[in-house]
């Protein structure tokens, strides 16, 4: 039953729509907003989603007119991704950006820089940059793959050995087709893989299905680390589909490699606009072998900077 609405429908639509399950995180959730307001793009909607917090998160979401909220509560055994859902429904924007309610956008350029790749690339499906920790009282922390500011990874088609290596995925901070994020994105029904962990099930469908990335070397956003996290309260629930999806890049791999499954690639409107050949396969084992080497050594160098 909801305990309070606000549309704030906007008189057009929204080129970019953010949207944001929340619970119980109000402590965090006007720096989210206020990073969002104060970006240089301003055809923006945020849609939030609560899950009828008993905190002041309705208090601080009163105070901002121009947000879609409804506070409802949760059901079920996975609220968070019914409330994403709920949160896309209600959106209008053509380009969507998944924004967690503790985190923030780093960049005041970053929706203007992405939307203008999207614009003009009817190739690409999203667009991403880096993530940078934060701590829970607001501290800057490490830049995850800060390598990739100096030394870009590699884009749009190529871009499918590196992750057919490692598994390699984003999600927070991208800015995504609205039709793509509709189609791939995880459901919350019972025989979904990835329910609980949907952005790897989102990875998977993007890279398998050939979906073109495109990054952008920005520190885009903030991603706050802080007590009572997901991943710290449902580690038995999340290791296992963590461990699914390390098979199933695995397996796609050797699929690919062998030739018993065909890869096609798409532009941002779904369509084929190309193929992994016969001939490409002995390139891609080498690149995913490089890939491969070069991210085991970054694994081992960073678990040694983790312990000095």
């Amino acid at each position: 039953m909801a305990i309070d609405v606000h549309p704030a429908i906007p008189a057009e639509r929204s080129k970019i729509s953010v949207i944001t399950p929340s619970l119980n995180h109000g402590r965090f959730l006007r720096e989210t907003i206020e990073s969002i307001l104060h970006q240089s793009y301003k055809n923006v909607e945020h849609v939030i989603v609560d899950g009828g917090s008993t905190d002041h998160t309705v208090d601080v979401l009163k105070e901002y007119a121009h947000i879609k909220w409804i506070s409802e509560m949760d059901e079920g055994d996975n609220g968070v991704l019914d409330a994403l859902w709920k949160a896309f429904y209600m959106s209008t924007g053509e380009y969507i950006v998944f924004s967690c309610v503790s985190d923030a956008i780093k960049d005041r350029d970053w929706f203007k820089s992405a939307s203008e790749i999207l614009d003009r690339d009817d190739q690409v499906s999203h667009v991403w940059g880096l993530p940078q920790y934060i701590s829970e009282d607001g501290q800057p922390g490490r830049v995850t793959d800060v390598e990739f500011l100096g030394h870009p990874p590699p884009q749009k088609k190529d871009f499918l050995p590196l992750w057919l290596a490692t598994g390699y995925g984003v999600e927070c901070n991208a800015v995504y087709r609205r039709a793509i994020f509709e189609a791939l994105y995880t459901k919350n029904t019972v025989d979904a893989p990835y329910r609980f962990l949907p952005s790897l099930g989102f990875n998977y469908n993007l890279n398998t299905q050939g979906y073109l990335p495109y990054f952008l070397p920005i520190i885009s956003n903030f991603g706050r680390v802080h007590g009572g996290q997901r991943q710290e309260k449902y580690y038995d629930i999340f290791e296992p589909v963590s461990k699914r999806y390390n098979r199933d890049v695995k397996l796609y791999r050797q699929n690919l490699l062998s030739g018993k499954v065909r890869h096609f690639f798409r532009d941002g409107n779904s369509r084929v606009i190309g193929e992994v050949t016969r001939d490409d396969l002995d390139i891609y084992g080498k690149k995913i072998r490089r890939y491969f080497l070069k991210n085991s050594l970054k694994r081992k160098f960073q678990r040694i900077l983790d312990r000095i």
